[in-house]
């Protein structure tokens, strides 16, 4: 069990040095992040520390694959099962109670661990395999595999929308929107197998902008009703929704380059880093859409050069 928690941190840490950060720095970097988010989090919100406890339990969650699941099941005897993932979730949900318990959340903190616990005791958090027809199909992968995972969110979120504009609260239009977006921003998390860059034929620059071009197309299609309700709200609004959907979309420019920018690479560091930078100041978009965009062609000139 120790083995496994030490092949875990040094996991963490050659991801880090890998990117190009003395695995220090990177640490201290994070935990800066993590606490100007989180104080971002119970300044804007309120109740916000149920919603933390929100968060902290949906990313134990992200560790409940089946295949993860799997493997720790055949390399563990079953006790030992257990108790790595008791004790794993209970690191996850540490730095969320602590802030929680700065904030005096105290009773918070404690369900926070209390829920992370039970979490442990789930086989896995997947939904079984079943075909779900997309509009994606001419474009595959990303929205295509994206929207079968989270289609159920979106219904949310258009019933959030509708909800503001009956109870006429614009900012919680807003909150559907820029959840949309996040949620179209995650399907560029994961970076498809080579062949599938491979095949395309196209120089590197007309791949990027084709990916660019299908992520607008298809993200737009999602937030077409939620943007509907936000023109409809208020005409003297507009250019304040016009200035949130050209943010918007910068972050999925963001997202699509991103990820480009750290292929192969399955941990998408880049991508993190640059994306919670802007969130905290998105006129930085400006610095990292260009920056993403050199990292993203040099990495794919050498799989696309034929097409050069």
């Amino acid at each position: 069990m120790k083995f496994y928690f030490t092949l875990q941190c040094k996991r963490i840490y050659r991801h880090i040095d890998e990117f190009g950060i003395i695995p220090i720095v990177g640490f201290a970097i994070i935990i800066a992040l993590f606490i100007v988010v989180s104080q971002r989090i119970f300044q804007n919100l309120s109740n916000a520390s149920y919603f933390y406890v929100g968060i902290g339990v949906a990313f134990s969650i992200t560790f409940l694959s089946t295949k993860r699941i799997t493997f720790l099941k055949m390399t563990f005897p079953n006790r030992s099962f257990h108790y790595i993932r008791i004790l794993e979730n209970t690191l996850l949900a540490l730095p969320f109670s602590s802030f929680l318990i700065y904030k005096q959340a105290y009773i918070e903190a404690l369900l926070l661990h209390v829920l992370v616990i039970v979490t442990a005791f789930f086989k896995n958090f997947e939904v079984k395999n079943r075909t779900i027809p997309t509009p994606f199909g001419k474009k595959p992968f990303e929205f295509s595999i994206g929207f079968r995972k989270t289609f159920w969110v979106f219904p949310i979120l258009y019933t959030f929308a509708c909800i503001g504009l009956y109870v006429a609260n614009y900012n919680l239009i807003v909150f559907s929107l820029i959840a949309a977006f996040v949620c179209c921003m995650s399907y560029y998390s994961k970076p498809e197998p080579l062949f599938y860059v491979w095949i395309y034929k196209k120089t590197t620059k007309a791949f990027l902008l084709d990916k660019i071009k299908t992520a607008f197309l298809f993200s737009t299609f999602l937030l077409f009703p939620i943007v509907i309700l936000l023109f409809i709200f208020s005409v003297k609004k507009i250019d304040t929704t016009l200035i949130f959907l050209a943010i918007g979309y910068g972050f999925m420019v963001l997202a699509v380059l991103g990820k480009y920018a750290n292929y192969p690479s399955s941990v998408p560091i880049f991508q993190a880093f640059t994306l919670v930078f802007s969130f905290m100041f998105p006129p930085l978009l400006i610095l990292f859409i260009p920056l993403a965009y050199h990292r993203a062609t040099k990495n794919l000139n050498s799989i696309l050069s034929c097409y050069a």
